[in-house]
């Protein structure tokens, strides 16, 4: 079984809540032009992911910022690579460990910016059903991504560089799980420390 580390040596910083929940603005920067279903079935999972912690997203693109709006707290999410499903890559797979996501870390602080490995993240299509169709593709693509961004912002709003021993804060899963398992959830402890570490920015 492949073993793919979701984050590197980088890491992240969190925010203020709202009566209702804190609001985080999350500003997305492709290096190319990305598949539109993977993009919405990603942000569908993160905020699935994140339900329990109480914390709501709210999706830009990088370029969209006029500085003009108000959010509890701001990510920047630099997306590496392909983020779209290509019929070059389809099967291909690795082994060893690969990051495929990087949190900032500077003195030991977490900071609000992740770069997510598109084209180390397609690999993952591979663990697919031989047939699977297109559509099957473009969500798995979506849903791959969705949980590596969960488990950056774990580290950035939690503001925490360590991993736990299981569930989607720990420091791996295999390719396979990203596509194929139904669900890779945060522990109600994960949760908690994201809902401490945006209270603790009040």
């Amino acid at each position: 079984m492949v073993r793919v580390p979701l984050a590197a040596a980088w890491f992240g910083l969190a925010l203020t809540a709202v009566a209702q929940g804190p609001t985080v603005g999350v500003f997305l920067d492709f290096d190319s032009v990305p598949g539109k279903v993977p993009v919405e079935v990603m942000k569908k999972e993160v905020a699935s992911l994140l339900k329990s912690s109480g914390v709501e997203l709210d999706w830009r693109l990088l370029g969209e910022n006029t500085g003009s709006e108000s959010f509890d707290g701001l990510v920047v999410l630099k997306f590496q690579g392909t983020c779209r499903v290509e019929a070059a890559q389809d099967g291909e797979t690795f082994s060893g460990i690969r990051a495929l996501g990087e949190t900032r870390v500077e003195d030991g602080h977490v900071l609000p910016f992740t770069a997510v490995k598109c084209d180390a993240v397609r690999q993952a299509l591979g663990y697919l059903r031989p047939e699977a169709n297109q559509g099957e593709k473009q969500k798995a693509l979506g849903l791959a991504m969705g949980r590596v961004v969960a488990h950056e912002l774990y580290h950035i709003l939690a503001r925490t560089t360590t991993h736990t021993a299981c569930g989607l804060a720990k420091a791996a899963q295999s390719l396979e799980d990203l596509v194929a398992s139904p669900e890779i959830p945060f522990r109600k402890e994960d949760a908690e420390a994201i809902q401490d570490g945006v209270r603790s920015q009040k």
